[in-house]
């Protein structure tokens, strides 16, 4: 062939020139078909091979652009967030994970800042699945979205973008890490048994030593969920064998260590110090030296600890959240020795010097815990409150939490029974143990860089007792007999304590001091029936059968109609006695008196108006009568439903005594009200026998929930039939006792009954 030179040159220019031209670009799918689809679903398994990326990027320039592009506008971006996030959510944790191993699985707390750069990475990552389908990027793309909202603790859209991959991108090579993450997901679920095979088949299956290491930290997490910590440790040391990744192995050794901790300090030193045999992370670095010195100073290696915490203090005193981490830590030290002013001054250094941190959190937490132990339950609540002020993070957080309100219950309590309002206030002595430079603050501004404790709980309590309840309306509409009423609180009010000491506080003896003086206080039948029987159970528990089996006896012999009686039988082997059963309307109305006591007034409101509107000609109608325009007139606020039940009374029942209490001010309100003044509810009263708006048919749905605006919520509605029993005589000169006084002037107990901490 002559010129075959120049026949191989214009072929190659052919090629060259195709291959230039930015517009062609290999597809696998048909254009013309797909021709009002922006970026059609292609043929994944062929876009998914590396061998057909390699060879469409050199052969094909738009191809190639393509990819480019993608990467650097969209996949890179999201990569990078991710990694920073990542990193963020590693080692918070990590450092959460030796307190915090029984919920293991609970969503984390990130920062704001790791949160938004998940969603960003979110964001940039859809945009390759959007536009960039046929890229080599569309497998980690749609794999990236998943872990992003698994590391956001949003399961449920990680579970369904990884499924996603499973059913469309078998092809990728990244389709183990998909089948690996679905798997965890699938255990955050609780869908446990399906994931528990994966992880199986994935350790058994799979080429990818990553996605083996992992399978086993997964499995690790799995046992240590359910506090099998001998399977955990072996699982995670099985992470570590398979894991190429230095720094892998430095968390996973770190999480062998957490885990040891729980059943001997001694060996988790050892374990957390054998983190630094690979490469840990500047952060995890500190944390396993920090838990090394911890858990020595727990297992009372004070020499070796006290070297360790000297070199923390030097080398991350620039860094202030873990130099308040070490100030805790030596206040720790000085706990374990039992060096106790010096264990108290070091906790209120950490409080003072880093403000706000789980560490001052923490040292609140022990110094609460301190006055609790000395029986000074005002500094303890007041410890205790402070604590979950300074971060909800904080180790002892749910404890601080819960004995606050215990606490805080405890006053509110002590509030009723003497009748003088307790101030739990953060005083000034507080303000100067708790805060730096408090004189200077002082000086310069009282409130000044103080937290005034708003979010710890009542500032001081205040108790309206029912002689002052609040209602609005007119004079006339108060509730009578208030000193019953209050002594009937009070009787309550000390039984509440009794449980108190009991179940929280764990003081039997003042259990027994509160239950017996309940009893002093009340006069009513079921509960003087239920105090007896408290007090038989304590006596129980104590092991002090024969004083239980007297009271047990008692009750039986002068209680026996109470809810107990039969229960007291039981515990004495005594044949059980059938409970009178009488008819609809008394089930009704002893129904609503138990909502009532319950301060339930939603449902006894309810039964109330049902047993009017079924039973005309009920024993209890005056009653239900009552009871309903009382709940609207003192709970409910609601003075025209009030006068619409009064006014049933009287004009049905004109002759009961109930009807005499109330005529007053039924003739009061209509003379205030002349004209037709409608109800609040849209009544139209009749002028027999007003029709109440709010009974509805049992079908009904509209009634809606009833929102109880009462300070009251202890009165006890065996009241009303005293009512009854009485005139309408108001009370002029009832009690006001105001002011407030410390715990350790009461002077209502007798001192060989007064419960510690007063």
């Amino acid at each position: 062939m002559k010129y075959p030179i120049i026949l191989k040159i214009s072929v190659f220019s052919i090629l060259l020139a195709l291959a230039s031209c930015s517009s062609f670009n290999y597809k696998t799918y048909d254009e013309n078909q797909n021709k009002d689809i922006a970026d059609p679903e292609p043929n994944y398994e062929l876009t998914l091979k590396d061998d057909f990326q390699d060879f469409t990027n050199f052969m094909f320039i738009g191809n190639r652009i393509k990819n480019f592009s993608t990467y650097f506008n969209t996949y890179f971006n999201a990569v990078e967030n991710f990694d920073d996030a990542y990193e963020d959510y590693a080692t918070r944790v990590l450092a959460n994970y030796n307190e915090k191993q029984d919920s293991i699985f609970a969503k984390p707390q990130l920062s704001q800042e790791s949160i938004d750069k998940f969603n960003v990475a979110i964001e940039k990552a859809s945009k390759v699945i959007q536009y960039h389908k046929s890229s080599q990027f569309m497998d980690r793309s749609v794999l990236l979205i998943g872990k992003s909202y698994f590391f956001l603790g949003d399961y449920l859209k990680a579970e369904r973008k990884f499924s996603e991959f499973i059913s469309k991108l078998q092809a990728s090579k990244y389709i183990d890490e998909a089948l690996l993450y679905h798997a965890k997901t699938q255990l955050r679920l609780e869908n446990e048994k399906p994931a528990i095979e994966r992880f199986n088949t994935l350790i058994k299956n799979s080429k990818d030593k990553t996605v083996i290491s992992e399978s086993y930290q997964s499995l690790a997490e799995y046992y240590l969920n359910k506090k099998d910590y001998e399977n955990s440790i072996k699982n995670f040391k099985k992470a570590i064998e398979f894991s190429g990744d230095s720094e892998f192995k430095a968390q996973m050794q770190f999480l062998v260590a957490s885990v040891t901790s729980r059943s001997s300090t001694k060996q988790a030193a050892k374990e957390f110090d054998k983190v630094l045999d690979y490469n840990a992370s500047y952060d995890l670095e500190y944390l396993a030296r920090y838990n090394t010195a911890k858990n020595l100073v727990l297992s009372e290696n004070f020499s070796k600890a006290d070297d360790i915490i000297e070199d923390l203090e030097v080398k991350y005193k620039d860094i202030s959240q873990y130099l308040a981490q070490v100030n805790y830590l030596r206040g720790l030290y000085y706990e374990t020795k039992k060096e106790n002013k010096q264990y108290i001054n070091q906790y209120y250094s950490v409080i003072k010097d880093f403000p706000n941190t789980v560490s001052s959190s923490d040292a609140s937490y022990k110094i609460g815990r301190n006055y609790e132990d000395k029986n000074d339950y005002f500094n303890a609540f007041m410890y205790y409150r402070f604590s979950t002020e300074q971060s909800n993070a904080g180790t002892y957080f749910k404890d601080a939490q819960s004995k606050s309100n215990t606490f805080k219950r405890y006053f509110e309590l002590r509030t009723i029974i003497t009748g003088n309002p307790i101030n739990t206030d953060y005083n000034e002595e507080f303000r100067k143990k708790t805060t730096k430079d408090f004189e200077n603050l002082k000086n310069d501004d009282p409130n000044k860089g103080l937290d005034n404790g708003k979010n710890g709980g009542e500032m001081g309590f205040e108790l309206i007792f029912a002689d002052s309840i609040n209602v609005s309306g007119d004079s006339t509409f108060m509730f009578v007999d208030s000193t019953d009423i209050k002594q009937k609180q009070v009787a309550n009010a000390k039984y509440e304590l009794a449980e108190l000491f009991l179940y929280d506080l764990n003081r039997a003896d003042s259990s027994e001091i509160y239950l017996k003086q309940a009893l002093d206080e009340s006069l009513d039948y079921d509960f003087s029936a239920k105090v007896l029987f408290a007090l038989a159970a304590l006596y129980r528990k104590q092991e002090i059968n024969a004083k239980s089996d007297e009271i047990l006896n008692m009750i039986i012999r002068d209680y026996p109609s109470s809810p107990v009686a039969n229960s007291s039988r039981q515990l004495l082997n005594l044949t059980v006695v059938d409970e009178y059963k009488g008819d609809a309307s008394d089930s009704l109305y002893e129904a609503a008196e138990s909502f009532f006591i319950a301060g339930d007034y939603n449902s006894a409101l309810e039964n109330f108006r049902l047993l009017t509107n079924i039973y005309s000609s009920s024993v209890h109608l005056d009653k239900a009568y009552y009871g309903s325009g009382w709940i609207y007139e003192n709970v409910l606020y609601n003075n025209d439903s009030a006068f619409l039940y009064y006014s049933k009374l009287v004009n049905d029942l004109p002759g009961s005594e109930a009807a005499a209490m109330v005529v007053q001010k039924v003739d009061e309100y209509n003379a205030f009200h002349q004209t037709n003044v409608e109800d609040t509810t849209s009544v139209e009263l009749n002028e027999n026998i007003p029709e109440d708006p709010q009974i509805k048919e049992s079908g009904n749905n509209e009634q809606g929930n009833i929102e109880t605006k009462s300070n009251d919520g202890n009165l006890d509605p065996d009241q009303l039939q005293k009512e009854f029993e009485k005139n309408n005589e108001q009370n002029s000169d009832g009690e006001n006792n105001s002011g407030t006084e410390e715990i350790m002037k009461e002077k209502e107990e007798t001192p060989e009954e007064k419960p510690p901490g007063k």
